[in-house]
């Protein structure tokens, strides 16, 4: 009975640090992304950090979370940061495009 927590418990922590490693090499994509700089980043930049938002979000919401067993708060919970990620996006875009003219 003892082996069968401690062998959920392993399988458990793999999956959070498949999920942290995840997490972080997001990040770093974000981070390296923002280095560069051209006139095509100006306008694709924010959704491509908009979109780098939503997979972590994503996952911290069914790894961290466990949302996974409550679908209905998952998908309330993704579709509202999906919607405030697209407004804070297409207003990043608009303000750098306005910005670069």
């Amino acid at each position: 009975m003892d082996t069968n927590k401690t062998t959920s418990k392993s399988i458990q922590m793999n999956d959070l640090l498949k999920a942290w490693v995840v997490l972080v090499a997001l990040t770093l994509l974000g981070y390296g992304l923002s280095l560069f700089s051209s006139e095509l980043l100006v306008y694709v930049g924010p959704l491509i950090i908009a979109a780098l938002i939503l997979f972590k979000a994503r996952i911290i919401l069914t790894r961290y979370l466990g949302l996974t067993r409550c679908p209905a708060w998952l998908s309330m919970l993704t579709s509202m940061i999906f919607t405030l990620t697209m407004i804070c996006a297409a207003l990043l875009t608009y303000g750098s495009a306005a910005l670069s003219q």
